[in-house]
C-alpha cells in the first residue's frame, strides 16, 4: 500500500499574510500592499515548480501571483476573514516528475478551478523522497463579469416554526463532505495514473481502521523534527550503527513501528492485549510531555536569532504572550512613531515647496509668504530639495532596519504559536479551532496549577486573564476623546503658526516664515489623519447608542456631542431624548465654568476651559438642529426633502 497524504488548512487575515504565504511557497519575491513590505524568503536549493489555474469567469489578472493575493487581501476586509484555503498533498514517489505534475494539475483542474476557485500550485522537490505540493485556493467565487462574488447570502428559512433571515454559504467549499470528496478524488487520480503506468501499487484516502487493517498510524512530524530525524538516520547509516530517534514524537513513531511489526505476527487473541498509542502517551506525565514539546523543537538560525532578540527586549523567559507583547510594542512603539513623524515632516515640506513653486510661476512676489526671496527662489528651492532627499534616504534606512526588527518579532511569535498549539494538543488530545489566546491561557493554567481545565471552562478563564492584561487599554470613548482633543490642539497650533507667519513677514524674517509654514503643513496632515480615525470611532459609538434614543443620530457629526450622550447613557442619566439630554449637558458645562476666572487659571487649565467652551458651542449647534428638526416633524414637514416646483398653466405642481 502506497503512502497517501492530503491535508487542508485555512489562512485567516488576523494571523496570516496571503502574499507572504504565496511568496514562501512559490519561492518568488512578492510585494505586499497591505503592509508595504517585500516578501522574500531566500533562494531554494531546488526552485519550486509553479502553476496558476483559473476558473472560466475569473479575470486574466489572476494569473499574476502578486496581484492575485493582493486583491484577495483587499476584498477580504474583516479582521478574521478567511483568505486562503491551503491544500498540502504528497506526490507518489513511484511516478516520475512529469507524471506527478500531470496527475496534480488534472486533479486541481477537476476539483478546484472547474468549481470556481483560483488554484496557485507550487511543487516542492527539496527532498528526493518527499515530493509534495502546496495548493493555495481562493475562498470567494467570481461573478460572470469577472468581479468578486459573495461568500454568503441571506435567505428566508423556517426556524422553530418562524420564518427568519439566515445566512447561507453560496458554495460547498467549506463543507466536511467536500474535503472528504477531494481526498477520495485525489486517491482515485493517483491510482488511475499508477494503473496506466502498470505499477502494482495503490493508495487509499481512508484510515487504517476503515480499510480493515490492524495497524496503528504514525504521527506526522513537523518539518524541523522530521529533518532532524533524517539527519540522525543518515548518520547512523554512515557509521553503521542502529538508528535511535531523539525527538518526542520520533520516539513514539519508532515504538509504533515496532508494534505494527508485532501485530503482523500476533494471533487475534493476542492483538487485544497490545497497548494503544494513547496508553503509551499516558505512561508519561503531562508535565514531561509538555516539557518535551519545547526541548525537542530544533530551531533554525533565523528562529534562534528572533527568539534571542525577544528575550533581550523582554528580559524574561519567552512564551507566546511575551512574544506577542514584544511584536505589538515594536509595531506601536516610539521607533515606529518617529519614522512616521519623520515621514510626515518630509511630506509637509514637499507640500510647502509645491505650493511655493506654483506661486512663483503665477507671481514671483507671492513666494515671500512662504519664506522665499523672489531673487533667490530657484537656488533656495534647489537647496531645500537636496535637504529633503537626504531626509528621505535616512527615513528609508530607518524603515528598513525597523522592518528587519519587526520581521524577527513576527518569526519569534510564529515559533511560540506553534509550540503553544502543540502544548495544547498534549493536554487536550484534539485539534481544536479555538483561538490561540485561549490555547495559551489553558496551557498556562496547567503550568501554574498542574491541573487541566474542562474544555467548557477555557473561554471564560481566558477572557478573565485577557481582561487583566488589557485593563489599562483605553476604551473606545477614551480613544475618541483623545483624538478629538488632539484635533482641537492642532487647530490652535495652526492658528498660532499663522500669526507667526504674519509677524515674521512684517519683520522680514523669512527663515521664520518658512519654518512656520512647514509646521502648518505638518499639523494639517496630522489633523487629516486624526479626522479619519475620529469619523470611524464616532460611527461605532452611534451604532451603540441608536437603540437607546428614539430620535435618529444620523445627522450628528460632532464627536464631542456623541461622547457626551454616551457618557450620560452609561451613567444611567439619559432621558432617551437627544434634545432633553443636550439641554442637561449644556447646563452642566455652564455651571462648571461659571465660577472660574481666566486670571486664576494655569495655561493648561486655560486650554481646558477653551476646549470646554468649544464643546458647548458644538452642543448648542447640534441642539438647534435637533429642535428645528423636531418642530418641522410636528408640522408634518420633512426637513431633509426639498420640493421642487414649476409653473404650468398657472398652477404649481409638486415633484
Amino acid at each position: 500500500m502506497g503512502y497517501f497524504y492530503f491535508s487542508s488548512q485555512i489562512l485567516n487575515r488576523a494571523s496570516h499574510s496571503a502574499v507572504a504565504a504565496a511568496a514562501y511557497r512559490s519561492g518568488e519575491t512578492l510585494y505586499s500592499e497591505r503592509d508595504g513590505l517585500t516578501k522574500n524568503y531566500g533562494e531554494r536549493i531546488v526552485q519550486p515548480q509553479c502553476f496558476i489555474l483559473k476558473p472560466k469567469h475569473a479575470p486574466d489578472w489572476v494569473m499574476d501571483r502578486e496581484r492575485l493575493w493582493n486583491e484577495v487581501e483587499k476584498i477580504e476586509k474583516q479582521k478574521n476573514a478567511q483568505m486562503v484555503r491551503e491544500i498540502r498533498l504528497a506526490l507518489p514517489t513511484v511516478l516520475n516528475e512529469e507524471d506527478q505534475k500531470e496527475l496534480l494539475l488534472e486533479f486541481c483542474k477537476r476539483n478546484f478551478s472547474d468549481e470556481g476557485m483560483v488554484a496557485d500550485i507550487a511543487i516542492h522537490r527539496d527532498k528526493e523522497k518527499n515530493p509534495h505540493a502546496h495548493v493555495m485556493l481562493t475562498m470567494r467565487p467570481f461573478n460572470e463579469d469577472g468581479s468578486w462574488g459573495n461568500k454568503r447570502k441571506k435567505i428566508n428559512q423556517e426556524v422553530g416554526g418562524v420564518i427568519k433571515k439566515v445566512s447561507v454559504h453560496l458554495t460547498d467549499w467549506n463543507e466536511k463532505e467536500t474535503l472528504s470528496r477531494w481526498r477520495k478524488n485525489y486517491a482515485e487520480v493517483i491510482n488511475e495514473k499508477l494503473n496506466i503506468r502498470g505499477i502494482d501499487d495503490q493508495v487509499s484516502h481512508e484510515s487504517y481502521k476503515k480499510q480493515g487493517l490492524e495497524r496503528i498510524p504514525e504521527i506526522r512530524l513537523e518539518r524541523t523534527a522530521y529533518r532532524y530525524e533524517m539527519q540522525l538516520k543518515d548518520k547512523a547509516a554512515r557509521n553503521k550503527t542502529p538508528y535511535e530517534p531523539a525527538t518526542f514524537y520520533g520516539k513514539i513513531n519508532e515504538e509504533i513501528r515496532q508494534l505494527n511489526a508485532q501485530l503482523g505476527k500476533l494471533s487475534d487473541d493476542r492483538r487485544k492485549q497490545v497497548i494503544s498509542i494513547s496508553e503509551y502517551q499516558n505512561e508519561k506525565t503531562l508535565k514531561e510531555q509538555i516539557k518535551l514539546v519545547r526541548t525537542s523543537r530544533q530551531l533554525s538560525v533565523e528562529e534562534k536569532s528572533a527568539l534571542q532578540m525577544v528575550a533581550q527586549r523582554s528580559k524574561s523567559y519567552v512564551d507566546f504572550r511575551i512574544a506577542k507583547h514584544i511584536k505589538d510594542e515594536i509595531e506601536q512603539g516610539s521607533w515606529k512613531k518617529k519614522i512616521e513623524s519623520d515621514r510626515v515632516k518630509i511630506l509637509s515640506e514637499k507640500n510647502l515647496l509645491s505650493k511655493a513653486y506654483k506661486a512663483f510661476q503665477e507671481d514671483p512676489k507671492q513666494v515671500l509668504k512662504f519664506g522665499f526671496k523672489p531673487t533667490h527662489f530657484l537656488a533656495q528651492m534647489k537647496d531645500k530639495v537636496a535637504s529633503i532627499k537626504v531626509m528621505e534616504q535616512k527615513n528609508s534606512e530607518d524603515l528598513r532596519k525597523y522592518s528587519l526588527l519587526l520581521d524577527k518579532s513576527v518569526k519569534a511569535l510564529e515559533v511560540q504559536r506553534e509550540l503553544t498549539e502543540k502544548e495544547f494538543l498534549v493536554l487536550y488530545q484534539m485539534n481544536s479551532k479555538i483561538p490561540i489566546d485561549e490555547m495559551y491561557h489553558a496551557v498556562q493554567y496547567f503550568k501554574d496549577t498542574n491541573q487541566v481545565l474542562n474544555k467548557e471552562e477555557i473561554p471564560k478563564y481566558a477572557k478573565s486573564k485577557q481582561n487583566e492584561i488589557h485593563k489599562n487599554v483605553p476604551s473606545l470613548s477614551d480613544q475618541t476623546k483623545n483624538i478629538s482633543k488632539s484635533i482641537f490642539i492642532l487647530d490652535r497650533a495652526i492658528q498660532k503658526q499663522r500669526k507667526v507667519i504674519l509677524n515674521s513677514l512684517q519683520e522680514q524674517k523669512y527663515d521664520l516664515v518658512y519654518e512656520a509654514n512647514k509646521k502648518v503643513e505638518q499639523y494639517k496632515i496630522q489633523r487629516e489623519r486624526h479626522e479619519k480615525d475620529l469619523a470611524g470611532n464616532v460611527e461605532l459609538i452611534k451604532v451603540e447608542l441608536q437603540s437607546h434614543y428614539s430620535d435618529s443620530l444620523e445627522s450628528i457629526k460632532n464627536a464631542e456631542v456623541i461622547l457626551q450622550l454616551k457618557d450620560r447613557h452609561e451613567k444611567g442619566l439619559s432621558t432617551g431624548r437627544v434634545d432633553q439630554d443636550l439641554h442637561l449637558i449644556i447646563s452642566k458645562f455652564e455651571k462648571e465654568n461659571a465660577d472660574t476666572s481666566d486670571q486664576t487659571l494655569t495655561p493648561e487649565k486655560q486650554i481646558e476651559k477653551t476646549y470646554s467652551q468649544n464643546i458647548v458651542s458644538g452642543l448648542l449647534q447640534v441642539l438647534d438642529q435637533v429642535e428645528r428638526a423636531n418642530k418641522n416633524k410636528k408640522r408634518g414637514k420633512d426637513p431633509t426633502e426639498k420640493k421642487q416646483r414649476r409653473r404650468y398653466r398657472g398652477q404649481h405642481l409638486d415633484h
